[in-house]
């Protein structure tokens, strides 16, 4: 199984990069400072080239061998998951960040006694519950 955001979500960061652009071009036109043009290209350009695809390149992967997370920017993604042989039993917990927020950490015991904590992003807690009740039909201790 493949998650990813609906195809609407990259396209608001485009939406808002193409909005971005078009008011930088109306404002060298209108002569209006350098300055405030180069802030709408700016926006347009964080916008469209780093969140829209950072959103469209999102993935977690449920498959008969892992569960692993794909997030970040594109130049610089970030991995994170386990797999599955290696993993006796998942509980869903909370921590707190370095911002001292509670979270949501699944805490993955393998099959070796060592437990660790994953911050799950944002598409990973969005299907959580799905992912746990896959993960509980694959024969994973799954603890909520």
């Amino acid at each position: 199984m493949i998650y990813s955001f609906p195809s609407y979500v990259p396209g608001i960061a485009i939406a808002i990069a193409v909005l971005a652009a078009s008011i930088g071009v109306l404002l060298l036109w209108r002569r209006q400072p350098l300055v405030v043009a180069l802030i709408a290209f700016g926006v347009s350009a964080v916008a469209g080239g780093l969140f829209a695809p950072m959103l469209a390149m999102d993935r977690v992967v449920l498959d008969d061998e892992k569960l692993e997370q794909t997030t970040g920017f594109w130049f610089a993604p970030t991995v994170k998951g386990f797999r599955l042989a290696e993993v006796e039993s998942v509980a869903i917990g909370t921590a707190r960040d370095r911002k001292n927020r509670e979270i949501e950490v699944w805490i993955v015991k393998g099959r070796d006694g060592q437990t660790r904590e994953i911050d799950p992003g944002d598409l990973w807690e969005m299907n959580g519950q799905d992912i746990l009740r896959r993960l509980g039909e694959k024969g994973i201790d799954v603890r909520r």
